[in-house]
């Protein structure tokens, strides 16, 4: 099951979104986002988490326990459950935030929360494995018009609607010089749709290197800002957000290209960054 709009469409049209309306959410929107899960592929390396739509409350009313506030109205949330593995955290951003593209889609409004809410009552909805915790969740339903003054000081707070230049993120064969729009050629509107990307408080920690015919990416830490807790990793996850934008796109646009796991030799990054992974056109 593809998307009715464009990828590029869709990233640009997607807002977070906090408080949320009266009108419930069809159960034939909930089928489709459930039918567009089960048609999932697996990711790059992977890791097989699974995603549950769950009732938390009447629509308008419903309240999202320990999200002090921050959620309000949600009826319904969308809940993912994945398992520790290698690479975990970046194969469930990479499926979640394709699922919250597909109910952008159909007009659902949603919101990455991965750190104000309690697992525990979502853990007896969604009958939570032994092996397995909750990394994230979104709510699903429709916002209202006007976004209330608590919900725009949020946003405010964390500047949601900005994002970092290009040339704090993108760079040219190494880290010392910023890659031009003009020298990303046919790559240039995937390395936009990546830099639009959602991510944990707005901290965009994604740094690519491109490199003759391929684009390194790594994980730029923010100082202070690591694990959740012992398994979940949000700046992990936001770099699967970025793979996820990224080959979307890529493959919207007929580019080809794959991934694989080859750090560049040549290419040293600076303090407290990570390689990931390498997109290698063709």
């Amino acid at each position: 099951m593809s998307y009715n709009s464009s990828v590029t469409d869709l990233i640009q049209r997607r807002k977070s979104s906090r408080t949320y309306g009266d009108r419930p959410l069809e159960a034939e929107k909930k089928e489709r986002i459930r039918d567009f899960i089960d048609e999932l592929e697996k990711p790059f390396w992977g890791n097989s988490p699974r995603f549950e739509i769950v009732e938390i409350g009447p629509p308008g009313k419903g309240r999202m326990s320990g999200s002090y506030g921050l959620i309000k109205g949600a009826g319904v949330l969308l809940v993912g459950a994945a398992r520790p593995g290698r690479r975990d955290m970046e194969d469930y951003g990479y499926l979640f935030e394709k699922i919250v593209l597909f109910a952008t889609d159909l007009n659902i409004g949603t919101c990455w929360i991965g750190l104000t809410f309690k697992r525990g009552p979502l853990a007896e909805k969604i009958d939570l494995g032994a092996d397995e915790f909750i990394p994230t969740v979104s709510p699903l339903g429709y916002p209202v018009k006007r976004r209330p003054i608590s919900e725009s000081m949020v946003r405010a707070s964390i500047s949601a609607h900005k994002r970092k230049p290009w040339k704090d993120l993108f760079f040219d064969g190494d880290w010392s010089v910023s890659l031009e729009k003009h020298a990303a050629g046919k790559y240039e509107t995937p390395l936009e749709m990546l830099r639009l990307g959602p991510s944990a408080t707005n901290k965009q920690p994604w740094r690519i290197v491109k490199n003759d015919d391929a684009f390194h990416f790594y994980l730029q830490r923010a100082i202070g800002y690591d694990k959740l807790n012992d398994k979940t990793d949000m700046q992990r996850i936001d770099m699967g957000i970025a793979m996820s934008h990224f080959e979307m796109t890529a493959m919207e646009m007929g580019l080809g290209g794959s991934w694989r796991e080859e750090a560049p030799d040549n290419i040293r990054p600076p303090k407290n960054c990570e390689y990931i992974v390498s997109w290698f056109d063709g």
